[in-house]
């Protein structure tokens, strides 16, 4: 073999990638980093991106009511108004009526759960019976410690102080929370419309009508129907916990339409919760017993059966990536961040669902197949088109 022959040979075993393959992989570490920047972002400005997210969700909860007051010959300003106005009035009225009671129990839950504990004394007799003898037997062979002195350091702190020391931070964070709410819901679309004008092309001008518009309806769609079911369940709550004679059923049943907007750990804490109330409630083992379960067959009903027929498979998640997602996010935000992980999840889904760099993640968390999700998006796609050079004209 010549020398010749040697240059040339590696040269035909080992071509060179296509660019456009070099050009796909580095498009994907660009969205890799950039996920992780925003991660990054989240954690550490926490409290402002919170905030945000708050008011827009919010707005886009409340723009179809808007709208509706628009039809009354109303500026979109002063529609605003009046929807802000009356979501202050509603917040303030459950706050004074939930207020007082949710302080009680608060305050005497140390003492519920010691209830709770005593009830299930019987259960654990044969458990400190192995304890004591373990004990016993440590303290033959092991060495003589009767010399030493505990001491025990009792924590006098009250949780009630702590939550009136945030009390000040909290109310902050509302009244800008509501200010994005009022600015968000009078601006309607002339956000989308600056989108628009800075774009570069048409092509650009199309994906961003694409995407805005449809996150824009799809969320506003889903957040008001799981408004209106977890409403629904947490009446449902409070009557069944009415009939059973727990006392401020009311509060339960706000306590349940508040954490079913997590999925999954939101009613199991409700469950955990219930049951600790029914145990410290009622002496009768079986009226303590009813009181979670009839909290658990009301939430399998509105799970396996009225969410999956009203929301369908269009919003329909891996359970897997469900519990991802709200550790990540009860991880940076805390509470907050698992109530808000559900209509994050759907907004990001929608994202990849339109932008081709992140097509395969929405095929990996999602359930729906490429064939219907191809159909979908083509269609949307296709009636967005036709709409845009009316957007970008404005």
């Amino acid at each position: 073999m010549t020398d010749q022959n040697r240059g040339i040979l590696p040269t035909v075993t080992k071509p060179v990638r296509p660019l456009a393959v070099r050009m796909a992989t580095i498009s994907r570490c660009l969205v890799l980093l950039s996920i992780l920047a925003v991660i990054a972002a989240c954690y550490m400005a926490q409290e402002i991106i919170c905030t945000i997210m708050l008011a827009l969700l919010f707005s886009l909860l409340f723009s179809p009511l808007v709208g509706v007051i628009q039809k009354l010959r109303l500026p979109r300003m002063l529609a605003s108004g009046i929807v802000v106005l009356a979501i202050i009035a509603i917040f303030i009225g459950a706050l004074y009526a939930l207020a007082q009671p949710a302080k009680d129990w608060i305050a005497n839950a140390p003492a519920a759960i010691h209830s709770v504990s005593l009830r299930f004394k019987d259960l654990r007799a044969p458990v400190q019976e192995a304890q004591k003898a373990s004990q016993s037997l440590t303290d033959l062979t092991g060495p003589n410690t009767s010399g030493t002195q505990q001491v025990v350091v009792k924590d006098g702190s009250n949780p009630l102080n702590a939550l009136a020391a945030g009390t000040p931070h909290v109310l902050e964070l509302v009244a800008a929370t509501i200010l994005l709410l009022y600015f968000f819901l009078s601006s309607g679309d002339n956000f989308l419309r600056r989108l628009v004008e800075i774009a570069p092309g048409m092509t650009e001008k199309k994906t961003v009508v694409n995407i805005a518009r449809d996150i824009q309806r799809e969320m506003s769609r889903y957040l008001q129907t799981i408004t209106l079911i977890n409403f629904g369940l947490g009446c449902a709550t409070a009557i069944a916990m009415a009939l059973l004679q727990v006392p401020n059923a009311i509060l339960w049943g706000a306590m349940v339409f508040l954490f079913n907007f997590a999925p999954y750990v939101g009613a199991s804490i409700s469950a955990i919760v219930l049951a600790t109330v029914g145990f410290s409630t009622f002496n009768n083992l079986g009226h303590a017993i009813a009181v979670p379960s009839a909290f658990l067959v009301l939430a399998f009903i509105e799970g396996q059966l009225v969410t999956p027929t009203i929301i369908g498979r269009r919003l329909a998640v891996n359970p897997v990536v469900v519990f991802v997602w709200l550790l990540l996010w009860g991880t940076l935000w805390g509470v907050i961040g698992i109530l808000l992980a559900g209509p994050l999840l759907a907004c990001f889904r929608i994202i990849c669902q339109h932008t081709a760099a992140l097509r395969p993640i929405y095929m990996l968390i999602g359930e729906a197949k490429f064939d219907e999700t191809e159909e979908r998006t083509t269609h949307i796609a296709g009636r967005v088109s036709d709409d845009t050079p009316a957007a970008a004209s404005k």
